[in-house]
């Protein structure tokens, strides 16, 4: 092939070729890599979070097997100030608060 003003050898363009291709295939193994990273913290995430669930559980089982009088005061609260709470937030039916 003749070499004109402008032209590209053959050579290098393929080179240039070869090493795009090469940057390529890093970029796509780092990011298969980063993805894998980023799924497998999510599933260290979620399997703490359900040992953290299940251990709380565990938790108030025990403690409302120890004290029931308590765990029912306490939860017969928290459902009357939930219960106020949505009262107090929904929109009245009647149309006059």
């Amino acid at each position: 092939m003749e070499n004109s003003v402008g032209a590209v050898p053959s050579s290098k363009l393929g080179e240039a070729t070869s090493k795009a291709a090469d940057a390529l295939s890093i970029g796509s193994k780092r990011v298969q890599s980063m993805g894998k990273q980023g799924l497998d913290t999510i599933t260290d995430m979620t399997s703490q979070a359900r040992d953290v669930a299940l251990n709380a559980g565990d938790s108030i089982v025990a403690y409302t097997k120890k004290n029931p009088v308590k765990a029912l005061t306490i939860a017969a609260t928290a459902g009357a100030l939930l219960y106020a709470a949505i009262k107090a937030l929904a929109p009245d039916s009647s149309g006059s608060r």
